[in-house]
């Protein structure tokens, strides 16, 4: 479990906040250290969650442990989306909301070198398009745009837009075409409202990576699955950069949630560094690597044991957070008992809700947007501490005179007003501190 601290210093008229973190877990997988690491490197997305200013981008990749309709990345999405609202969606469809239809001669591909994950092979007089089943009308956006790959059998295409159910409006025309493959991506203002998207080929053959319908004034998640089942990091790496840095520079992910199913290899190793090659070109994006848990292999083999191992070091190498999904499932054998397993292989909804808890709760991601600013002020011979407390978190009041050695004041669940304590003043100066858990 994660607990979040806030503190603050009252002497001779100065403040002092700061922030303190810890999380312990004991790694049973063989002796194989697989605890969570590096919980601390997800400072830039925990700064764009909590400034209320812009969308915060959050992306799901890998290959079907990353899915969005029952992984574990996909309940973190839907928790983060109650925590922070929705601004928006790209990419592959979350929640049937940007389901792709094509009713003349676009098609869905597999993994190509022009795309690793789902995309859409758009030929002369066909179209394709995106709808929302939770909204007839669209999704409430006020930037749409689209993301493709221009190659030199490219042609020109029309990007169309609906808003509000209304008639179909052109509003530019795209070139599909490159002497060399490259990531493309563009979009348009528009009036915020409910918008549909659709893409119509005039000429050439021209290859469609996916849709973004964003709320640009809001401060809540965009969502961006990045998944395809069965691939492996070389199926990625064998997409040229040229198309997927520009791809992955218009996204500007806040955070990446890395889950797929590779092995402890050599070959699994060169290729985690030719992505960090990749996401390094939009250095704000912080990455959360999850190790995977227990399969019905892992019975007879150390697969699992060893992909967690590598990815585990490479995250530290790296600066990455690392969060362990493996010993607090205990066992494919305990999993199965629990009714967590869709098949030898994949968690259910049940499952991976489970452990995305865990995640949820040891990463802090709990306190996403909670109150926690404290304010001191003299009282007579004493102080008043106050602060604000968010609804359903436990909030401990905590003092010191030295910065090692805590005591508590207070301790009580928030109710979403305003808390004080009385404390005595002391004849050395007192630091206070709040303790968040959930």
């Amino acid at each position: 479990m994660r607990e979040l601290y806030e503190e603050e210093m009252k002497t001779m008229g100065i403040q002092r906040a700061g922030w303190a973190f810890f999380l312990c877990l004991v790694s049973v997988s063989g002796g194989a250290d697989l605890s969570t690491a590096n919980r601390d490197s997800l400072s830039h997305f925990w700064q764009a969650a909590e400034q209320k200013q812009r969308p915060v981008t959050v992306v799901s990749f890998g290959d079907s442990m990353a899915d969005s309709y029952q992984s574990i990345a996909y309940v973190l999405m839907n928790r983060f989306r109650n925590q922070l609202g929705i601004a928006g969606y790209s990419l592959n469809s979350y929640a049937n909301t940007t389901l792709w239809y094509s009713p003349d001669g676009a098609t869905s591909i597999p993994p190509s070198p022009f795309w690793f994950g789902y995309h859409f092979q758009l030929i002369p007089n066909s179209s394709i398009g995106w709808v929302n089943q939770q909204n007839v009308n669209g999704v409430w956006s006020d930037r749409v745009g689209l993301f493709w790959a221009a190659h030199p059998n490219g042609g020109p295409m029309r990007l169309l837009v609906s808003t509000n159910g209304g008639p179909w409006s052109a509003v530019l025309t795209l070139d599909g075409y490159s002497a060399e493959p490259r990531g493309c991506f563009t979009n348009v203002t528009a009036p915020l409202n409910y918008h549909r998207l659709k893409v119509e080929g005039i000429s050439g053959t021209n290859y469609i990576i996916g849709p973004h319908l964003l709320n640009s004034q809001s401060s809540g998640i965009h969502v961006a699955f990045m998944d395809y089942p069965g691939i492996t990091l070389g199926t990625v790496t064998n997409v040229p950069l040229s198309i997927r840095v520009p791809i992955f520079q218009a996204l500007k992910p806040d955070l990446l949630i890395w889950h797929m199913k590779e092995d402890g290899s050599a070959t699994t190793e060169q290729r985690m560094r030719e992505c960090e090659e990749w996401w390094w070109s939009h250095p704000e994006c912080d990455l959360l690597y999850i190790g995977t848990p227990w399969t019905e292999t892992d019975a007879t083999t150390p697969l699992t044991i060893e992909q967690n191992t590598l990815v585990r070091a490479h995250a530290i190498q790296h600066s990455r957070a690392y969060v362990d999904c493996m010993n607090p499932a205990t066992s494919y054998d305990w999993m199965l008992v629990q009714g967590y397993m869709r098949d030898a292989v994949h968690l259910n909804v049940q499952g991976s809700t489970y452990l995305a808890n865990l995640v949820w709760d040891g990463l802090g991601f709990f306190a996403l947007g909670a109150r926690r600013r404290l304010e001191v002020f003299r009282d007579g011979n004493g102080m008043i501490v106050r602060y604000e407390a968010s609804n359903g978190i436990q909030y401990t009041l905590e003092s010191s005179t030295n910065l090692v050695d805590w005591q508590t004041v207070t301790s009580m669940r928030g109710s979403g007003g305003s808390e004080e304590a009385n404390v005595p003043a002391g004849e050395k100066a007192q630091v206070y501190r709040l303790r968040l858990s959930p």
